[in-house]
C-alpha cells in the first residue's frame, strides 16, 4: 500500500516538485562545506565576521581580568620605589608642648656643682629651685643615615624586585590563559555557527516537504503517516533549532566577556577546516616549554626569593649602626639649655636572642630547598604537558580525517536514498532518516575541526606561547 501511494506521488505532473524537494535536500547535504556554509550565513545572519586572530588581540588589549592583574605590576613597582628610599638619610621631628600641672620644685644642695678653690663650694648654701606654671616644650630634630642597614636594605630592595618579576609573569600567564580560553570559545561558537546554519537549511526543507504532503495527501497521493512522519520530524528541528540558537546567544556572550566588549555586540565566526602540524622534535619542543612557560620562571624567581629571604635573615647578625644627627631646643625654660646639637654614631645590635636567628635561618634554608624540589617537580609537570598536548594534537588530526571521511559516507548515501526515492523504490521515513545521519556526521565532523584549533591551541600554550 505504502509503494502504490508513493508510486502514485511520482506522477509526470509532479515529478518536478519531487526534483526541487530532492535538490532542497541535497543543498543540506551540502550544508557542512566551507562554501554553502558562508552562503547559508550571508542568507540568515549579516553580522560581521570576526576573525580568531582579532578575537584573542582584542582580549589581551581590554579584558578586564588583565587590566586588573596589569595594576599588580605598578603596586611592585611602586613599592620597590619606596624600599630604594630607605637607603637615604632618614629625617624625623618631634615636638612637645605644654604647661605643667604642677608647679616644678626642687633644691640643690649646698657644694652639689663643686667646691673651688678660692670660691668655695657651688652653691654656697642649700638652694631652692621653682618654677612658675607657663608654657615650656620640646623641640626635637635628627637626620639618620643608614651605614651597616645598606646591605639589608639592598637585599630589601632586591626582593621587591623579584615581586615586580613575579606579578609580570603572573600577567604572562594569564594572558595566556585568556588567549587559551578565547580560542576554545571561538570554537565552540564555530561548531554552534555550523550547526545553527545546517539546521536553518534544514527547517526550511522539512517546510516545504510538509506543505508538498499535505497537498499530496488531499489528493490521497501520500499515507497520512507520511505527513505526521514530516511534520513530526519538522517540530523536533525546530526545536533543535531554537535550543541552537539559545546556545549560539550565550557562547557568543561568553566570547564578549571574555574580550571585554558589550555582551550586546553581534558578530560571526569563521574557521576553515585544517590540518594537525608537521612533526615536531619533542625534545627541542620540552626545552622551549622549559625556557617559555610562565610558571616554570615563577618557580625560579621563588627560589631565589628563597635565598634572598634567607641572606636577609643572616644579615641579622650585623648590628645596625648609623651615623646620626641630634638637635634638642628646650622652649621658654630658665635654666634649660636653648640649643643642643650631638653629631656621632648609633649601633643597635642584640647580641643574645637565645637562638632565634639561628632557627630562622635554618627554616628558611629549609624554605630553599622546597622550592628547588617544587621548580624541578614543575618542569617534569611541562615536560608532561607538552607531550600529552602533541599527542592530543595528532589524535585530533586523524580524528577530522575519520569525521570527513563518514561525512562523506553518509553524504553519499542521502544521494542514493534521494535517487531511489525520486524512483519510488524507498519511503520518505529512509530519507529523513538518512538526513538526520547525515545532520549527525556532520555535527560531528564539525566538532573535528574545533577541536583540532583546540588541540592546537593547547599545544602552542604548552610551549609557552599563545
Amino acid at each position: 500500500m505504502a509503494q502504490r501511494s508513493i508510486a502514485s506521488l511520482i506522477g509526470s505532473a509532479f515529478h518536478g516538485q519531487l526534483k526541487a524537494v530532492a535538490n532542497a535536500l541535497l543543498l543540506v547535504c551540502m550544508a557542512g562545506s566551507p562554501c554553502v556554509a558562508q552562503e547559508t550565513q550571508s542568507e540568515s545572519q549579516t553580522a560581521p565576521i570576526l576573525s580568531l586572530e582579532d578575537a584573542v588581540v582584542t582580549a589581551l588589549k581590554t579584558n578586564k581580568q588583565i587590566q586588573a592583574r596589569g595594576l599588580d605590576i605598578a603596586k611592585a613597582s611602586e613599592e620597590t620605589a619606596a624600599r630604594k628610599t630607605l637607603r637615604l638619610p632618614q629625617i624625623s621631628t618631634s615636638l612637645t608642648d605644654g604647661t605643667a600641672v604642677t608647679p616644678i620644685e626642687f633644691i640643690i644642695p649646698r657644694g652639689a656643682l663643686g667646691l673651688y678653690p678660692g670660691l668655695g663650694p657651688l652653691p654656697g648654701q642649700n638652694s631652692n629651685v621653682n618654677t612658675t606654671q607657663h608654657f615650656s616644650g620640646l623641640f626635637q630634630g635628627s637626620v639618620t643615615q643608614p651605614l651597616s642597614q645598606l646591605y639589608k636594605i639592598g637585599l630589601s630592595i632586591r626582593e621587591s624586585q623579584l615581586g615586580e618579576e613575579l606579578a609580570r609573569e603572573s600577567l604572562h600567564q594569564l594572558r595566556e590563559d585568556m588567549a587559551h580560553q578565547v580560542t576554545q570559545a571561538y570554537g565552540q561558537l564555530a561548531v554552534t555557527q555550523a550547526e545553527l546554519a545546517s539546521a536553518e537549511l534544514a527547517v526550511r526543507y522539512l517546510t516545504e516537504l510538509a506543505a508538498l504532503t499535505d497537498r499530496r495527501l488531499i489528493e490521497q497521493a501520500v499515507l497520512r503517516s507520511d505527513t505526521l512522519t514530516v511534520r513530526a520530524k519538522l517540530s523536533q528541528q525546530r526545536y533543535q533549532l531554537q535550543t541552537l540558537r539559545d546556545a549560539f546567544d550565550t557562547q557568543r556572550e561568553t566570547l564578549n566577556r571574555l574580550m571585554g566588549r558589550d555582551l550586546r555586540i553581534e558578530f560571526a565566526v569563521d574557521i576553515q577546516p585544517r590540518e594537525a602540524g608537521d612533526q615536531v622534535d619533542l625534545d627541542a619542543a620540552e626545552r622551549r616549554a622549559v625556557e617559555q612557560r610562565p610558571e616554570v620562571r615563577q618557580a625560579r624567581l621563588q627560589k631565589h626569593k628563597a635565598e634572598l629571604d634567607m641572606r636577609r635573615q643572616r644579615a641579622e647578625y650585623i648590628p645596625d649602626v648609623s651615623a646620626q644627627a641630634l638637635y634638642l631646643s628646650f622652649i621658654n625654660s630658665s635654666f634649660l639649655p636653648t640649643n643642643v646639637v650631638h653629631v656621632g654614631v648609633t649601633v643597635q645590635w642584640q647580641p643574645f636572642d637565645w637562638g632565634q636567628k639561628r632557627h630562622r635561618v635554618q627554616a628558611l634554608e629549609s624554605g630553599v630547598a622546597q622550592a628547588a624540589l617544587t621548580g624541578l617537580d614543575v618542569e617534569a609537570q611541562v615536560m608532561v604537558d607538552v607531550r600529552n598536548t602533541y599527542r592530543k594534537l595528532r589524535a585530533a588530526g586523524a580524528l577530522l580525517e575519520v569525521q570527513s571521511a563518514a561525512r562523506d559516507v553518509e553524504r553519499e548515501k542521502l544521494r542514493v536514498v534521494i535517487n531511489r526515492y525520486a524512483q519510488n523504490s524507498t519511503l520518505i521515513s529512509d530519507v529523513l532518516q538518512q538526513q538526520s545521519a547525515l545532520s549527525a556526521a556532520d555535527t560531528q565532523y564539525q566538532q573535528a575541526v574545533a577541536n583540532v584549533w583546540i588541540a592546537q591551541s593547547d599545544f602552542n600554550r604548552a610551549l609557552g606561547g599563545s
